[in-house]
């Protein structure tokens, strides 16, 4: 028998748009999860290494936000958040030193509280996901995620502050009910939805922006789920999106991915805990590295200087 390749491949190239419609309009029905497990019901991860390992002091204050480059392999992407500019910093992943300096021009920092990598609208390129998200005393009407392809460094940048005239995407919502805090952005890859993690509730909420957001309108977040902890204050995702991390100040939750799952339902499990030692004092920014592991990095605090801390995969 004689295959048609061009009518297999027209075929799935369908089937994958009726699974897209078929998600958005399972959000326009989803019911939100809602989690009910306490720390003590948490196992314990035994892949990581138990002590974090430390790397050096970056010369940054108020970190609140970690991405692993993948155009400049060896270096994370961090930033400052509020009472801040609109600096992206380039930092060594061996040292903690500032590598470079970048500053994305027509973007602004009212908050900034985290920053992922990942896909996003065109295929094969690596995207920054920016969000201005922060809301200390709960009084906004609407926040930003700047969405960005993720900037080369050149050997002519060493120890500068480079000015880039990059297209971004601004992505524009609100919240259904009310003004949230957050401070804890993730993206999954495979259907590159973007998530928020609220933090100032009994228990911190989860929305979701699904792809792909409209840039000419102000969106509505959509609640995906509540969580039985609080206070988040930082998130990240794999690069496959097979495994999550969000992290309070106490604790480091990881959630694995099972097959067939959706990312809400991966969520909505009962996560692992991570090796937290040491405990940071006021830590805001966690990611993962190619091989698994994951960096931290906290904000100034109590005189305490920040120090980047990786944690390997065993």
């Amino acid at each position: 028998m004689k295959f048609n390749f061009k009518w297999i491949f027209g075929l799935m190239v369908f089937l994958g748009c009726v699974e897209k419609q078929d998600e958005a309009k399972n959000w326009a029905n989803h019911i939100p999860f809602d989690s009910n497990f306490s720390i003590s019901e948490m196992e314990s991860s035994t892949s990581f290494s138990l002590k974090g390992e430390a790397k050096g002091f970056p010369e940054i204050n108020q970190a609140s936000g970690l991405a692993y480059s993948r155009k400049n392999p060896g270096f994370l992407w961090t930033h400052q958040d509020k009472n801040f500019d609109n600096s992206l910093f380039l930092i060594n992943a061996s040292n903690g030193e500032i590598a470079a300096t970048y500053k994305i021009l027509g973007t602004e920092n009212r908050d900034w509280e985290d920053i992922e990598i990942a896909l996003g609208p065109i295929s094969g390129l690596d995207y920054l996901y920016l969000g201005d998200i922060g809301d200390n005393d709960q009084i906004y009407d609407s926040y930003v995620i700047y969405r960005f392809e993720e900037p080369k460094f050149e050997e002519n940048h060493q120890g500068k502050i480079i000015e880039l005239e990059l297209p971004f995407d601004k992505i524009t919502f609100r919240y259904p009910n009310k003004s949230y805090d957050v401070e804890a952005l993730m993206v999954d890859p495979i259907t590159k939805d973007i998530y928020l993690a609220t933090k100032r509730e009994l228990r911190s909420q989860l929305f979701v922006l699904p792809f792909p957001q409209n840039l000419e309108k102000e969106l509505t977040a959509i609640k995906a789920g509540t969580f039985s902890f609080r206070i988040v204050t930082a998130g990240t995702v794999s690069r496959e999106g097979d495994k999550a991390i969000m992290k309070n100040y106490n604790q480091i939750f990881y959630w694995e991915r099972k097959s067939g799952q959706t990312f809400v339902e991966m969520l909505a499990e009962k996560p692992f805990l991570l090796p937290y030692d040491p405990k940071e004092e006021q830590g805001e920014a966690i990611c993962f590295d190619p091989a698994g592991g994951y960096f931290t990095l906290s904000e100034l605090a109590n005189g305490i200087r920040p120090q980047l801390y990786h944690y390997s995969k065993n």
